[in-house]
């Protein structure tokens, strides 16, 4: 959820703005409505200090966007709108001892994404397949020492593909594709702060909620993002997984469902992202250590829930970070249908 600058070459640092969504797969049980921020992604703005660039650990696909209704897409023929803000902040850039790398430095911003999703209502066999899109605005400021720089503008476009299943019993839901983010946003390797990353990335999914009970609900999210060079630096991420988890509780469900706490749910999610191959420049790899980024993010989520749709409110804290920029997060999302239909498949 920020930028990072690699040392001594100030190799590029993407500033990361996740965002949110929920779940109309947010919310996918009527009454159990279940807020996803399922993921899609927002792309975040790239940070560069004026030279070489380097992602420095940074993604495409937001971190730790799956912890609510993961497995939820929108009903068959219903077509959604969810709407991800997102506030995030960071004074230290860790290198791969997890120590400060930059001093001076300091990262900041703010993103609003808009996204729409549409489940088609023929089947193809026991699945249904949904198509969506993410175009994202954000604001970033960056410090880096005695630089400083700001932009604020479109980011990069995410085209997203999937194939969504339940179980008879509606206790398990899932739904699996691939997500595709394209470098549509403003770049210039000059700049600083740039609102775009200037290079594909390609990412893989498999999304799941599970009802222990009515309840009890437990989400996980597993995302591989494997990236392309960047043509204005010939710099080239390395390729990550991350795994998003959630935990959210309901204690007052089966109150009335006109009483304002039956509508609650209370849980915990975060976010274990780990990078497996090398950042390279030149098809060479980054010395010393390929600059392979990892981070686990934890924190408490709240979650409203009504007939049509639900709302949002997370804050994650990042923990064990190398290679990248250590971030606090807050995150409100909301999601709504548009046109369709408005019931929700229901857990028994």
């Amino acid at each position: 959820m920020v930028a990072a600058i690699e040392p001594r070459v100030f190799q590029r640092r993407e500033a990361e703005f996740m965002w949110v969504y929920t779940d109309m797969r947010i919310g996918k049980k009527t009454a159990l409505i279940s807020l996803a921020l399922v993921g899609g992604m927002l792309a975040g703005m790239s940070v560069a200090p004026r030279a070489h660039a380097t992602e420095d650990g940074q993604t495409h696909y937001p971190v730790g966007v799956n912890t609510l209704g993961d497995g939820y897409m929108p009903m068959p023929g219903t077509l959604e709108f969810r709407n991800y803000t997102v506030g995030h902040w960071s004074h230290t850039l860790a290198n791969s001892s997890g120590n400060e790398s930059v001093p001076g430095f300091s990262n900041s911003g703010a993103v609003d994404a808009m996204r729409v999703l549409y489940t088609f209502a023929q089947p193809i066999g026991p699945f249904h397949y949904a198509m969506g899109g993410v175009l994202e605005f954000s604001y970033n400021h960056l410090d880096v020492g005695s630089e400083s720089d700001e932009a604020t503008n479109l980011g990069d476009l995410d085209f997203q593909n999937y194939l969504s299943y339940h179980t008879p019993d509606k206790k398990m839901f899932l739904y699996f594709g691939v997500d595709t983010y394209l470098p549509t946003g403003r770049y210039n390797k000059s700049d600083l702060v740039n609102p775009g990353k200037n290079y594909w990335s390609f990412d893989p999914s498999i999304n799941v909620t599970y009802h222990v009970s009515d309840k009890l609900a437990l989400n996980g999210a597993v995302y591989g993002e494997f990236n392309t060079e960047n043509s204005a630096t010939d710099y080239q991420s390395g390729d990550s997984v991350d795994l998003d988890y959630g935990v959210n509780y309901r204690p007052f469900v089966h109150q009335s469902t006109d009483h304002f706490v039956q509508h609650l749910g209370f849980g915990i999610g975060g976010y274990y992202l780990k990078q497996f191959t090398d950042d390279q420049i030149n098809g060479h790899s980054v010395a010393p250590d390929g600059h392979r980024a990892q981070a686990v993010g934890v924190g408490p989520q709240v979650i409203y829930y009504t007939q049509f749709g639900g709302l949002a409110l997370k804050y994650q804290h990042d923990l064990a970070v190398e290679n990248r920029a250590a971030s606090d997060t807050v995150w409100l999302q909301f999601a709504i249908p548009v046109w369709g239909s408005f019931r929700r498949v229901e857990h028994n």
